[in-house]
């Protein structure tokens, strides 16, 4: 993996949609050579899939959280981070090292939504405690100014 792939799997990660001409013209390569390299680039398993990035909030659930978590003694940190996949509401998890042992993004309707998944987390997950802050908003990175200032 040289530098053009690196550039084009950050372009990648900031616009999943941008076209091989876009591409091309980002890293001075022809749109048929781009496509050759991010086919690689799918292949080698670098990009491992493309998605959407949904703006919760015009869904209704206007309350951003971040939760650390430190499980009860005995939970299988396997199983729990598993069973991440049937709560709705967490829409993001990293594994952690230190006292928690994951923080969750978690995006709720209210604080009574937020409320009963803190209690169905403790009751049904096996969470020990949690120590949660507010999302007040989501501070934009410029993935594409970032690239071209580090090309």
């Amino acid at each position: 993996m040289d530098r053009i792939d690196r550039d084009l799997a950050t372009a990648l990660s900031h616009n999943g949609r941008a076209t091989f001409q876009e591409l091309g013209a980002l890293v001075r390569l022809s749109p048929n050579t781009v496509a050759d390299r991010v086919r690689r680039l799918q292949r080698d398993g670098i990009i491992a899939g493309f998605t959407a990035v949904i703006d919760e909030t015009k869904l209704g659930k206007d309350l951003g959280v971040l939760s650390d978590v430190k499980l009860r003694e005995g939970v299988e940190r396997v199983a729990f981070a598993e069973s991440l996949t049937h709560v709705p509401q967490v829409i993001g998890a990293l594994r952690l090292t230190g006292e928690y042992d994951y923080q969750l993004h978690i995006v709720c309707g209210d604080p009574t939504e937020f409320e009963g998944l803190v209690d169905r987390l403790k009751r049904d997950y096996g969470v020990a405690s949690l120590n949660s802050r507010l999302i007040l908003r989501e501070v934009p990175v410029d993935k594409a100014k970032l690239l071209q200032a580090i090309s």
